[in-house]
Protein backbone atom coordinates (compact mmCIF):
# COMPACT_ATOMS: atom_id res chain seq x y z
CA UNK A 1 0.00 0.00 0.00
CA UNK A 2 1.57 3.56 -0.78
CA UNK A 3 1.19 5.09 2.49
CA UNK A 4 1.81 9.06 0.71
CA UNK A 5 -1.56 9.54 -0.92
CA UNK A 6 -3.26 8.47 2.32
CA UNK A 7 -0.68 10.83 4.80
CA UNK A 8 -0.39 13.21 2.29
CA UNK A 9 -1.96 16.30 4.26
CA UNK A 10 -0.09 15.03 7.61
CA UNK A 11 3.27 14.62 5.16
CA UNK A 12 2.68 18.57 4.19
CA UNK A 13 2.36 19.39 7.78
CA UNK A 14 5.34 17.70 9.00
CA UNK A 15 7.55 19.22 6.22
CA UNK A 16 6.62 22.69 6.90
CA UNK A 17 6.63 22.09 10.29
CA UNK A 18 10.40 21.02 10.16
CA UNK A 19 11.17 24.22 7.58
CA UNK A 20 10.62 26.30 10.15
CA UNK A 21 12.36 24.71 12.80
CA UNK A 22 15.16 25.38 9.86
CA UNK A 23 13.59 28.86 9.79
CA UNK A 24 14.52 29.53 13.88
CA UNK A 25 18.22 29.04 13.24
CA UNK A 26 18.21 31.37 10.86
CA UNK A 27 18.99 35.38 11.53
CA UNK A 28 16.24 36.59 12.90
CA UNK A 29 15.95 39.49 10.50
CA UNK A 30 15.85 37.01 7.26
CA UNK A 31 13.22 34.86 9.26
CA UNK A 32 10.72 37.96 9.85
CA UNK A 33 11.23 39.12 6.53
CA UNK A 34 9.97 35.90 4.76
CA UNK A 35 8.24 33.89 7.53
CA UNK A 36 4.85 35.16 6.13
CA UNK A 37 4.88 34.66 2.60
CA UNK A 38 6.87 31.26 3.38
CA UNK A 39 3.84 29.96 5.88
CA UNK A 40 0.77 31.10 3.49
CA UNK A 41 2.72 29.70 0.74
CA UNK A 42 2.61 26.72 2.25
CA UNK A 43 -0.58 26.53 4.25
CA UNK A 44 -2.23 26.67 0.11
CA UNK A 45 0.15 23.66 -0.34
CA UNK A 46 -1.39 21.64 2.60
CA UNK A 47 -4.89 23.05 1.89
CA UNK A 48 -4.13 21.60 -2.05
CA UNK A 49 -2.92 18.54 -0.50
CA UNK A 50 -5.63 17.61 1.75
CA UNK A 51 -8.20 18.43 -1.68
CA UNK A 52 -5.90 16.26 -3.49
CA UNK A 53 -6.23 13.14 -0.86
CA UNK A 54 -10.19 13.18 -0.37
CA UNK A 55 -10.85 10.20 -2.33
CA UNK A 56 -8.34 7.90 -0.97
CA UNK A 57 -8.97 5.90 2.31
CA UNK A 58 -7.08 3.36 4.10
CA UNK A 59 -6.15 1.70 7.42
CA UNK A 60 -2.68 2.47 8.56
CA UNK A 61 -0.30 0.79 11.37
CA UNK A 62 -1.95 -2.13 13.10
CA UNK A 63 -5.38 -0.92 12.64
CA UNK A 64 -4.62 2.25 14.74
CA UNK A 65 -4.95 5.22 11.83
CA UNK A 66 -8.22 4.98 10.10
CA UNK A 67 -8.36 7.15 6.34
CA UNK A 68 -11.84 7.74 4.86
CA UNK A 69 -13.80 10.49 3.72
CA UNK A 70 -14.84 11.55 7.46
CA UNK A 71 -11.05 12.24 8.80
CA UNK A 72 -10.25 13.72 5.22
CA UNK A 73 -12.76 16.22 5.30
CA UNK A 74 -12.09 17.08 8.85
CA UNK A 75 -8.57 17.60 7.74
CA UNK A 76 -8.97 19.84 4.44
CA UNK A 77 -11.38 22.13 6.34
CA UNK A 78 -8.71 22.28 9.10
CA UNK A 79 -5.68 23.07 6.68
CA UNK A 80 -8.23 25.71 5.25
CA UNK A 81 -8.63 27.09 8.98
CA UNK A 82 -4.53 26.94 9.20
CA UNK A 83 -4.08 28.74 6.11
CA UNK A 84 -6.92 31.79 7.28
CA UNK A 85 -5.08 31.78 10.59
CA UNK A 86 -1.69 32.29 8.74
CA UNK A 87 -2.93 34.78 6.46
CA UNK A 88 -4.34 36.92 9.19
CA UNK A 89 -1.17 36.68 10.96
CA UNK A 90 0.78 39.10 8.16
CA UNK A 91 1.91 41.96 10.26
CA UNK A 92 0.25 41.67 13.76
CA UNK A 93 1.42 43.12 16.40
CA UNK A 94 0.09 41.03 19.08
CA UNK A 95 2.79 38.53 17.69
CA UNK A 96 6.63 39.36 18.28
CA UNK A 97 8.27 39.70 15.06
CA UNK A 98 11.69 37.89 16.38
CA UNK A 99 9.22 34.98 17.15
CA UNK A 100 7.26 34.59 13.78
CA UNK A 101 8.76 31.52 12.77
CA UNK A 102 8.63 29.47 16.66
CA UNK A 103 4.92 30.69 15.95
CA UNK A 104 4.04 29.59 12.64
CA UNK A 105 5.72 26.23 13.83
CA UNK A 106 3.50 25.51 16.94
CA UNK A 107 0.68 26.39 14.27
CA UNK A 108 1.49 23.75 11.95
CA UNK A 109 2.72 20.83 15.20
CA UNK A 110 -1.59 21.87 16.67
CA UNK A 111 -3.27 21.38 13.15
CA UNK A 112 -0.84 17.93 12.32
CA UNK A 113 -2.25 16.83 15.85
CA UNK A 114 -5.75 17.08 15.01
CA UNK A 115 -5.16 16.04 11.86
CA UNK A 116 -4.32 13.22 13.90
CA UNK A 117 -6.77 13.35 15.72
CA UNK A 118 -9.80 12.50 13.22
CA UNK A 119 -7.96 9.55 11.97
CA UNK A 120 -7.26 8.04 15.52
CA UNK A 121 -9.16 5.14 16.05
CA UNK A 122 -6.91 3.70 18.95
CA UNK A 123 -6.82 4.84 22.10
CA UNK A 124 -2.88 5.71 22.05
CA UNK A 125 -3.07 7.31 18.95
CA UNK A 126 -5.70 9.06 19.80
CA UNK A 127 -3.87 10.09 23.12
CA UNK A 128 -0.40 11.34 21.34
CA UNK A 129 -2.35 13.28 18.67
CA UNK A 130 -4.50 15.13 21.37
CA UNK A 131 -1.20 16.14 23.30
CA UNK A 132 0.31 17.00 20.33
CA UNK A 133 -2.31 19.27 19.56
CA UNK A 134 -3.05 20.87 23.22
CA UNK A 135 0.19 21.49 23.95
CA UNK A 136 1.32 23.56 20.81
CA UNK A 137 -2.08 25.42 21.78
CA UNK A 138 -0.88 26.17 25.17
CA UNK A 139 2.45 27.63 23.61
CA UNK A 140 0.63 29.64 21.31
CA UNK A 141 -1.98 30.78 24.05
CA UNK A 142 0.66 32.54 25.67
CA UNK A 143 2.73 33.72 23.01
CA UNK A 144 2.68 37.28 24.02
CA UNK A 145 4.79 38.95 26.63
CA UNK A 146 2.83 40.21 29.06
CA UNK A 147 1.65 38.77 32.43
CA UNK A 148 -2.55 38.44 32.23
CA UNK A 149 -1.60 36.70 28.67
CA UNK A 150 0.96 33.99 30.34
CA UNK A 151 -1.11 33.49 32.90
CA UNK A 152 -4.28 32.71 31.03
CA UNK A 153 -2.02 30.25 29.11
CA UNK A 154 -0.99 28.47 32.27
CA UNK A 155 -5.33 28.26 32.99
CA UNK A 156 -5.17 27.08 29.74
CA UNK A 157 -2.55 24.52 31.03
CA UNK A 158 -3.95 23.16 33.56
CA UNK A 159 -7.53 22.98 32.77
CA UNK A 160 -6.00 20.46 29.37
CA UNK A 161 -3.88 18.91 31.50
CA UNK A 162 -6.29 17.46 34.28
CA UNK A 163 -8.72 17.03 30.85
CA UNK A 164 -5.91 14.74 29.88
CA UNK A 165 -5.50 12.93 33.13
CA UNK A 166 -9.35 12.42 32.94
CA UNK A 167 -9.10 10.85 29.62
CA UNK A 168 -6.56 8.59 30.25
CA UNK A 169 -8.28 7.32 33.55
CA UNK A 170 -11.79 6.77 31.70
CA UNK A 171 -9.87 5.45 28.14
CA UNK A 172 -7.81 2.70 30.69
CA UNK A 173 -11.14 1.75 32.37
CA UNK A 174 -13.56 1.18 28.66
CA UNK A 175 -9.92 -0.90 27.44
CA UNK A 176 -9.73 -2.80 30.76
CA UNK A 177 -13.48 -3.57 30.22
CA UNK A 178 -13.14 -4.63 26.50
CA UNK A 179 -9.80 -6.28 26.53
CA UNK A 180 -8.31 -3.93 23.71
CA UNK A 181 -7.37 -0.06 22.86
CA UNK A 182 -8.87 -0.29 19.74
CA UNK A 183 -11.57 1.95 19.43
CA UNK A 184 -13.21 -0.95 17.04
CA UNK A 185 -13.10 -3.45 19.35
CA UNK A 186 -14.61 -1.77 22.11
CA UNK A 187 -17.45 -0.72 19.74
CA UNK A 188 -18.31 -4.62 19.14
CA UNK A 189 -18.41 -5.05 22.97
CA UNK A 190 -21.11 -2.28 23.72
CA UNK A 191 -23.27 -4.34 25.14
CA UNK A 192 -21.54 -5.31 27.72
CA UNK A 193 -19.86 -2.17 28.41
CA UNK A 194 -23.24 -0.44 29.38
CA UNK A 195 -23.67 -3.37 31.76
CA UNK A 196 -20.53 -2.80 33.33
CA UNK A 197 -20.32 0.34 36.08
CA UNK A 198 -16.31 1.26 35.31
CA UNK A 199 -17.06 0.95 31.49
CA UNK A 200 -19.61 3.76 32.13
CA UNK A 201 -17.70 5.64 34.33
CA UNK A 202 -14.98 5.13 31.93
CA UNK A 203 -17.18 6.61 29.04
CA UNK A 204 -18.67 9.18 31.29
CA UNK A 205 -14.63 10.23 31.89
CA UNK A 206 -14.08 10.36 28.00
CA UNK A 207 -17.10 12.38 26.97
CA UNK A 208 -16.08 14.89 30.15
CA UNK A 209 -12.23 15.44 28.38
CA UNK A 210 -13.76 15.96 24.54
CA UNK A 211 -16.46 18.46 26.08
CA UNK A 212 -13.48 20.47 27.45
CA UNK A 213 -11.82 20.69 24.34
CA UNK A 214 -15.55 22.19 22.60
CA UNK A 215 -15.89 24.64 25.74
CA UNK A 216 -18.86 23.32 26.86
CA UNK A 217 -20.35 23.84 30.57
CA UNK A 218 -18.83 23.18 32.85
CA UNK A 219 -15.25 23.13 31.26
CA UNK A 220 -15.94 26.74 29.91
CA UNK A 221 -13.82 28.16 32.30
CA UNK A 222 -10.79 28.70 30.08
CA UNK A 223 -12.35 29.65 26.97
CA UNK A 224 -13.20 33.74 28.19
CA UNK A 225 -9.59 34.06 29.44
CA UNK A 226 -7.71 32.90 26.61
CA UNK A 227 -9.91 34.06 23.83
CA UNK A 228 -9.22 37.67 25.52
CA UNK A 229 -5.49 36.92 26.24
CA UNK A 230 -4.21 35.23 23.38
CA UNK A 231 -3.03 36.66 20.07
CA UNK A 232 -6.43 37.41 18.16
CA UNK A 233 -5.20 35.39 15.00
CA UNK A 234 -4.43 32.64 17.69
CA UNK A 235 -8.32 33.16 19.41
CA UNK A 236 -9.51 32.58 15.90
CA UNK A 237 -7.41 29.54 15.19
CA UNK A 238 -8.75 28.17 18.63
CA UNK A 239 -12.26 29.22 17.54
CA UNK A 240 -12.38 27.04 14.59
CA UNK A 241 -9.84 24.62 14.08
CA UNK A 242 -9.57 23.39 17.52
CA UNK A 243 -13.47 23.37 18.01
CA UNK A 244 -14.07 21.38 14.25
CA UNK A 245 -11.58 18.70 15.88
CA UNK A 246 -13.70 18.18 18.72
CA UNK A 247 -16.45 18.14 16.81
CA UNK A 248 -14.98 15.46 14.56
CA UNK A 249 -13.74 13.42 17.91
CA UNK A 250 -17.04 13.27 19.82
CA UNK A 251 -19.08 12.42 16.91
CA UNK A 252 -16.53 9.54 16.44
CA UNK A 253 -17.07 8.51 20.06
CA UNK A 254 -21.11 8.47 19.57
CA UNK A 255 -21.05 6.59 16.68
CA UNK A 256 -19.23 4.04 18.69
CA UNK A 257 -20.72 4.41 21.84
CA UNK A 258 -24.21 6.02 21.53
CA UNK A 259 -25.24 7.66 24.75
CA UNK A 260 -28.22 6.22 26.13
CA UNK A 261 -30.34 6.57 29.60
CA UNK A 262 -29.28 9.03 32.24
CA UNK A 263 -26.12 9.63 29.93
CA UNK A 264 -28.65 11.31 27.18
CA UNK A 265 -30.41 13.29 30.24
CA UNK A 266 -26.90 14.67 31.44
CA UNK A 267 -25.82 15.78 28.44
CA UNK A 268 -29.00 17.32 27.56
CA UNK A 269 -28.53 19.30 30.84
CA UNK A 270 -25.00 20.62 30.29
CA UNK A 271 -26.17 21.35 26.37
CA UNK A 272 -29.29 23.81 27.85
CA UNK A 273 -26.75 25.47 30.69
CA UNK A 274 -24.22 26.16 28.21
CA UNK A 275 -26.60 27.81 25.66
CA UNK A 276 -28.11 29.55 28.26
CA UNK A 277 -24.80 30.74 30.21
CA UNK A 278 -23.07 31.37 26.68
CA UNK A 279 -25.78 33.78 25.53
CA UNK A 280 -25.99 35.74 28.52
CA UNK A 281 -23.53 36.48 29.85
CA UNK A 282 -22.37 37.77 26.31
CA UNK A 283 -25.04 40.32 26.37
CA UNK A 284 -22.74 42.32 29.34
CA UNK A 285 -19.57 42.03 27.09
CA UNK A 286 -17.87 44.87 25.88
CA UNK A 287 -14.73 42.92 24.63
CA UNK A 288 -14.93 41.51 21.79
CA UNK A 289 -12.86 38.71 21.68
CA UNK A 290 -14.26 38.20 25.21
CA UNK A 291 -18.13 38.36 23.15
CA UNK A 292 -17.05 35.62 20.62
CA UNK A 293 -15.57 33.21 23.28
CA UNK A 294 -19.08 33.51 25.08
CA UNK A 295 -20.83 32.68 21.71
CA UNK A 296 -19.10 29.70 21.21
CA UNK A 297 -19.72 28.67 24.65
CA UNK A 298 -23.47 28.54 22.95
CA UNK A 299 -22.32 26.72 19.94
CA UNK A 300 -21.01 23.97 21.74
CA UNK A 301 -24.49 23.88 23.28
CA UNK A 302 -25.94 23.98 20.23
CA UNK A 303 -23.42 20.97 18.71
CA UNK A 304 -24.81 19.20 21.59
CA UNK A 305 -28.06 19.04 20.83
CA UNK A 306 -26.91 17.75 17.14
CA UNK A 307 -24.90 14.69 19.05
CA UNK A 308 -27.89 13.99 21.16
CA UNK A 309 -29.92 12.96 18.29
CA UNK A 310 -27.16 10.25 18.06
CA UNK A 311 -28.56 8.88 14.42
CA UNK A 312 -27.04 8.96 11.02
CA UNK A 313 -29.02 12.34 10.40
CA UNK A 314 -27.73 13.52 13.72
CA UNK A 315 -24.26 12.99 13.34
CA UNK A 316 -24.42 14.38 9.21
CA UNK A 317 -26.43 17.74 10.72
CA UNK A 318 -23.56 18.05 13.21
CA UNK A 319 -20.49 17.63 10.20
CA UNK A 320 -22.04 20.13 8.47
CA UNK A 321 -22.56 22.32 11.11
CA UNK A 322 -18.85 22.21 11.77
CA UNK A 323 -17.83 23.00 8.75
CA UNK A 324 -20.31 26.41 8.32
CA UNK A 325 -18.95 26.97 11.81
CA UNK A 326 -15.48 27.16 10.43
CA UNK A 327 -16.84 29.52 7.67
CA UNK A 328 -18.44 31.81 10.49
CA UNK A 329 -16.19 31.98 12.87
CA UNK A 330 -13.03 32.52 10.34
CA UNK A 331 -14.92 35.43 8.95
CA UNK A 332 -15.85 37.31 12.38
CA UNK A 333 -12.14 36.72 13.43
CA UNK A 334 -11.11 37.93 10.23
CA UNK A 335 -12.58 41.52 10.64
CA UNK A 336 -11.25 41.51 14.43
CA UNK A 337 -8.16 40.71 13.06
CA UNK A 338 -7.94 43.76 10.71
CA UNK A 339 -9.58 46.17 13.60
CA UNK A 340 -7.01 45.03 15.87
CA UNK A 341 -4.33 45.44 14.26
CA UNK A 342 -5.96 48.85 13.07
CA UNK A 343 -6.61 50.34 16.68
CA UNK A 344 -3.54 48.88 18.05
CA UNK A 345 -4.86 46.96 20.65
CA UNK A 346 -5.06 43.16 20.30
CA UNK A 347 -8.11 43.53 22.76
CA UNK A 348 -11.01 45.76 20.82
CA UNK A 349 -13.81 46.69 22.49
CA UNK A 350 -17.16 47.53 20.91
CA UNK A 351 -16.38 50.81 20.44
CA UNK A 352 -13.44 49.86 17.87
CA UNK A 353 -16.13 49.33 15.70
CA UNK A 354 -17.90 52.02 15.79
CA UNK A 355 -18.25 53.80 11.98
CA UNK A 356 -16.83 50.51 10.45
CA UNK A 357 -18.94 50.86 7.62
CA UNK A 358 -18.23 54.00 6.89
CA UNK A 359 -14.42 53.43 7.20
CA UNK A 360 -14.75 49.83 5.22
CA UNK A 361 -18.23 48.86 3.67
CA UNK A 362 -16.19 45.75 2.52
CA UNK A 363 -15.32 44.61 6.36
CA UNK A 364 -18.60 45.84 7.87
CA UNK A 365 -20.67 43.55 5.63
CA UNK A 366 -17.53 40.15 6.21
CA UNK A 367 -18.51 41.53 9.75
CA UNK A 368 -22.11 41.49 9.20
CA UNK A 369 -22.52 38.28 7.60
CA UNK A 370 -20.63 36.28 9.96
CA UNK A 371 -22.80 37.37 12.91
CA UNK A 372 -26.14 36.94 10.90
CA UNK A 373 -25.07 33.87 10.08
CA UNK A 374 -24.24 32.83 13.43
CA UNK A 375 -27.18 34.32 14.91
CA UNK A 376 -29.37 31.67 12.35
CA UNK A 377 -30.79 34.42 10.38
CA UNK A 378 -31.70 33.17 6.97
CA UNK A 379 -30.67 32.55 3.97
CA UNK A 380 -26.87 31.99 5.45
CA UNK A 381 -25.20 28.82 6.37
CA UNK A 382 -25.93 29.16 10.28
CA UNK A 383 -29.51 29.20 9.76
CA UNK A 384 -29.54 25.74 7.41
CA UNK A 385 -27.02 24.17 9.53
CA UNK A 386 -29.22 24.69 12.82
CA UNK A 387 -32.31 24.00 10.68
CA UNK A 388 -30.71 20.57 9.99
CA UNK A 389 -29.20 20.33 13.29
CA UNK A 390 -32.72 20.86 15.77
CA UNK A 391 -34.76 18.80 13.12
CA UNK A 392 -32.41 15.59 13.53
CA UNK A 393 -32.79 16.17 17.18
CA UNK A 394 -36.80 16.86 17.44
CA UNK A 395 -37.05 13.37 15.07
CA UNK A 396 -35.74 12.15 18.15
CA UNK A 397 -38.01 13.47 20.93
CA UNK A 398 -35.95 16.41 22.22
CA UNK A 399 -38.46 18.74 21.26
CA UNK A 400 -38.03 21.31 24.76
CA UNK A 401 -34.02 20.91 24.01
CA UNK A 402 -34.82 22.30 20.42
CA UNK A 403 -37.27 24.58 21.43
CA UNK A 404 -34.86 26.09 23.63
CA UNK A 405 -32.25 26.51 21.76
CA UNK A 406 -34.48 28.29 19.59
CA UNK A 407 -35.14 30.71 22.10
CA UNK A 408 -31.40 31.20 22.81
CA UNK A 409 -30.77 32.00 19.10
CA UNK A 410 -33.48 34.97 19.52
CA UNK A 411 -31.10 36.09 22.78
CA UNK A 412 -27.66 35.25 20.68
CA UNK A 413 -29.25 38.46 18.50
CA UNK A 414 -29.20 41.28 20.89
CA UNK A 415 -25.59 40.81 21.43
CA UNK A 416 -24.72 39.87 17.67
CA UNK A 417 -26.88 43.13 16.62
CA UNK A 418 -24.79 45.16 19.41
CA UNK A 419 -21.53 44.44 17.44
CA UNK A 420 -23.82 45.62 14.08
CA UNK A 421 -25.13 48.42 15.38
CA UNK A 422 -21.35 49.91 16.51
CA UNK A 423 -20.36 49.23 12.74
CA UNK A 424 -23.45 50.62 11.16
CA UNK A 425 -24.78 52.98 12.86
CA UNK A 426 -22.14 54.82 15.28
CA UNK A 427 -20.01 57.25 13.93
CA UNK A 428 -16.38 56.59 13.69
CA UNK A 429 -13.78 58.51 16.10
CA UNK A 430 -12.33 61.81 14.77
CA UNK A 431 -9.26 61.07 12.63
CA UNK A 432 -9.78 57.80 11.79
CA UNK A 433 -8.83 56.81 8.74
CA UNK A 434 -9.98 54.33 5.75
CA UNK A 435 -8.80 50.98 6.06
CA UNK A 436 -6.27 50.08 3.42
CA UNK A 437 -7.25 46.11 2.30
CA UNK A 438 -4.55 44.66 0.16
CA UNK A 439 -6.27 42.89 -2.89
CA UNK A 440 -5.30 39.42 -1.52
CA UNK A 441 -7.15 40.23 1.69
CA UNK A 442 -10.21 41.39 -0.08
CA UNK A 443 -10.17 38.19 -2.07
CA UNK A 444 -10.29 36.06 1.35
CA UNK A 445 -12.81 38.05 2.28
CA UNK A 446 -15.24 38.24 -0.76
CA UNK A 447 -14.68 34.00 -0.45
CA UNK A 448 -15.73 33.82 3.08
CA UNK A 449 -18.78 35.83 2.43
CA UNK A 450 -19.84 34.24 -0.90
CA UNK A 451 -19.38 30.56 0.63
CA UNK A 452 -21.23 31.74 4.00
CA UNK A 453 -24.16 32.57 1.62
CA UNK A 454 -23.39 30.11 -1.02
CA UNK A 455 -23.96 27.12 1.46
CA UNK A 456 -26.88 28.36 3.09
CA UNK A 457 -28.94 28.54 -0.06
CA UNK A 458 -27.57 25.22 -1.81
CA UNK A 459 -26.41 23.15 1.59
CA UNK A 460 -27.36 19.85 -0.66
CA UNK A 461 -23.44 19.12 -1.88
CA UNK A 462 -22.29 19.70 1.51
CA UNK A 463 -25.12 17.49 3.08
CA UNK A 464 -24.59 14.98 0.57
CA UNK A 465 -20.94 14.91 1.70
CA UNK A 466 -21.49 15.00 5.54
CA UNK A 467 -24.04 12.13 5.06
CA UNK A 468 -21.16 10.36 2.55
CA UNK A 469 -18.83 11.04 5.00
CA UNK A 470 -21.19 9.32 8.45
CA UNK A 471 -23.01 6.19 6.08
CA UNK A 472 -19.60 5.23 5.42
CA UNK A 473 -18.72 4.69 9.33
CA UNK A 474 -15.29 5.90 10.91
CA UNK A 475 -15.26 2.55 12.62
CA UNK A 476 -16.28 -0.04 10.14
Amino acid sequence: MNLLPLLFPETLLLVLGILFLWLMLAKKEFAAKIAHPFAVAGGATVVAGAAWALGFSGILFFSTYKVDLFSQGFKLALAGALLLTLFSSRAFRGIPENRRAEYYFFLCSATLGMMMMTSAVDILTLYVSLELSSYSLYLLSAFKNKARDSEAGIKYLFFGAAASGVFLWGASLLAGAAGSTSLVEIAKNTSGLIASPASLLGMLFVTFSFLFKLSVFPLHFWTPDVYESAATPVTGFIATASKAAAVAILARFFMMLPPFGGFISALAFLAFVSMTLGNCVALWQQDVKRLLAYSSIAQAGYIVVGLLAASGEGFSSVVFYAFGYILMNAAAFFVVCQVADDCGQDNPQLSHFDGLAERSPFLALVLLLSLLSLAGIPPLVGFTGKWILFSAAMNQGHWFLVLWAVLNSVVSLFYYLTLVKHAYLEKPKKNSAPFALTLPMKLVGLCLCLLIVFLGIFPNALISFAQQAISGGPLH
